[in-house]
């Protein structure tokens, strides 16, 4: 009788047990001695003999060397060797979910194996990226890696230039000019197919939101002669597309950006404009007329979808004002605010403030394409902190070490994609432009924002931010604390650190719960509500009761520390209930405020 079973190989074939196979994985895989990999060796094979199993696998024997590792105590030698991926009743589980009408919510094969995937790039960052303290401050709430799942694989965001798609046609890749690649577009219709087939391209290759820059100064030679008609419907078009880009990759797509102005921007009036074809003639100053053209028909569209309820999911329309913007509005659009009004959902880019995202436009304006984006982003958990700490001096020691141990992280992540495009392994984002790089790594952000300002002031000093003069000052502390630890990161690493606004939803409730679960008695001295849940980032506690000057005053001093995405939500009805209009509002904020840029909604 023989004491050993046959093994069932994953490749389809039936062998004999060889125990040298196991001696020499383990010696290849976890980098044992010989003495300790031939220990745990006899080991298996005695487990196997006493057990009296029928049947093996090489998954079978993965988990039981697995588990006689952790019995020998080689926690870091069984990390190594573990297989990664997902239970059989969690697939079958994602199997059986009943599909909805819901864009958001669809379930098709392609979401199904892109979950699957995830769960193991998710263990594979756990068990080989991340050191043991970085797993479990991520694990444990103390930190959140946002988008863990892609950490080993993708960028976060990226903003676009879009003379890359003018100039060089689509895709804008050297190496696909005698394969697939299109000429540069010669008309409205045909540029605007290229920004929807990149976006839906480039996707591939990051896990968050995407956007174009400028598209009303870059875009206005391209719609000389056209009817306003005609304009609108290429921009019906174009938002049509983007919203059929989850449909036709099969899986969500974040939101996408399009950033607009009313005329062109002073640092832009001087650069040569590209034209169809992507001729190079004139300068952008020169296509005035046509920049305010097509700002008034994307104004309309976006005003003709509100109207008719028609649920859009992206773009996201972001509108810059600057010094000449209310000059050029009262002479040429006096019925702009009208217009803006009807809009469910818009924002306010305030560039009469030098803010990180204006100084990138400007570096860009300097007659070469810039992209830039976030390469990756951690939120901190500053409750959390509080609630270990319970004074402000532990406090500001212990969210210096989760922001040096986020760092490490942010700066791995760093060496990843390097890696990545070395390998070719990003091939949109590794290509070259008329030999330049598509994406500098160089030009990325290694971004860390913040959960729960707001509560963590609290604990520390019994009020709310709104509530007293100390809290403010307090939190004040706090950002310039982050500030100044960013600055000095980005001086030792040679890399660009920044305080970010946090967007992760999934790490706020993340936080909330593990802090309730963890943290009960303390969670609940500041608010007794189940539901609660922290507050994001700088801002204030949802329906406060604040008078709306001394919030854009409060939350203005907040944004001068946050270099990204910092933007302050204004509700139409505060503006009713203070007799302010949305011009009259937006005056203050972009001449009297440090208010980076502020969203309207119903």
């Amino acid at each position: 009788m023989d004491l050993l079973p046959k093994v069932f190989r994953t490749e389809g074939n039936i062998a004999e047990f060889d125990p040298s196979k196991i001696f020499e994985s383990i010696l290849k895989e976890t980098g044992m001695s010989e003495t300790d990999a031939k220990h745990i060796t006899e080991l298996v094979v005695r487990r196997i003999i006493s057990s009296g199993i029928k049947f093996l696998s090489g998954p079978h024997i993965r988990e039981i060397v697995c588990s006689i590792l952790s019995e020998q105590h080689f926690e870091n030698e069984r990390k190594l060797y573990t297989r990664i991926g997902m239970p059989l009743m969690d697939y079958e589980e994602i199997l059986k979910r009943e599909s909805s009408n819901e864009l958001k919510k669809w379930i098709n094969p392609e979401r199904i194996n892109h979950w699957s995937a995830n769960q193991l790039a998710e263990e594979y960052t756990h068990l080989r990226i991340l050191n043991n303290e970085e797993s479990k401050a991520h694990l444990f709430g103390d930190i959140h890696i946002n988008g863990l799942c892609y950490f080993d694989l993708r960028p976060f965001t990226q903003i676009w230039d879009p003379r890359l798609l003018l100039i060089s046609g689509f895709p804008p890749i050297d190496y696909l000019r005698e394969k697939v690649k299109q000429k540069p577009p010669n008309t409205l219709t045909s540029t605007l197919s290229h920004f929807s087939k990149w976006l839906g391209m480039v996707q591939a290759e990051f896990y968050g939101n995407q956007g174009f820059n400028l598209i009303t100064i870059f875009l206005a030679p391209y719609i000389t002669n056209l009817s306003e008609e005609k304009i609108k419907q290429e921009i019906r078009k174009l938002i049509y597309e983007i919203n059929l880009l989850p449909i036709i990759t099969g899986r969500e797509i974040p939101s996408i950006s399009l950033s607009s102005s009313i005329s062109v921007l002073e640092s832009y009036s001087k650069v040569p404009a590209i034209n169809p074809n992507g001729i190079i003639n004139n300068i952008y100053e020169d296509y005035g007329e046509q920049c305010f053209k097509l700002f008034k028909a994307l104004i309309c569209v976006f005003k003709e979808l509100s109207q008719k309820n028609i649920n859009y999911l992206s773009p996201n329309l972001q509108i810059i004002v600057d010094n000449k913007f209310f000059e050029e509005v009262n002479q040429s659009y006096l019925k702009f605010w009208d217009d803006i009004n009807a809009f469910n959902d818009f924002s306010f880019i305030n560039f009469c403030l030098n803010t990180c995202y204006k100084r990138n436009l400007e570096k860009s304006s300097e007659n070469n394409l810039k992209n830039f984006g976030v390469l990756q982003n951690i939120s901190l958990n500053l409750p959390r902190y509080a609630y270990i700490s319970r004074d402000e001096g532990k406090f500001l020691e212990l969210l210096n070490s989760k922001v040096i141990l986020s760092s490490e992280i942010l700066v791995k992540k760093y060496q990843i994609i390097k890696e990545r495009l070395k390998l070719k392994q990003l091939p949109c984002c590794g290509s070259l432009i008329n030999k330049e790089p598509l994406f500098k790594l160089e030009n990325q952000d290694l971004s860390i924002s913040l959960v729960g300002l707001n509560e963590s002031v609290k604990f520390l000093t019994n009020f709310e931010i709104h509530e007293h003069s100390d809290a403010i000052k307090l939190s004040m502390r706090i950002l310039n604390e982050l500030n100044k630890i960013c600055v000095e990161l980005t001086e030792n690493h040679d890399k660009n650190f920044i305080i970010s606004e946090n967007l992760s939803r999934k790490a706020i409730k993340r936080f909330t719960k593990l802090d309730l679960k963890h943290f009960p008695k303390e969670v609940k001295l500041l608010f007794n509500n189940q539901n609660y849940k922290y507050t994001n980032s700088i801002h204030f506690r949802n329906n406060v009761e604040l008078d709306l000057f001394k919030r854009i005053e409060i939350q203005g001093d907040f944004h001068q520390f946050i270099q990204n995405g910092a933007i302050e939500y204004i509700s139409l009805n505060d503006l009713k209930e203070n007799n302010l209009s949305i011009q009259e509002f937006i005056n203050i904020i972009s001449k009297k405020s440090k208010i980076s840029s502020v969203n309207f909604y119903p």
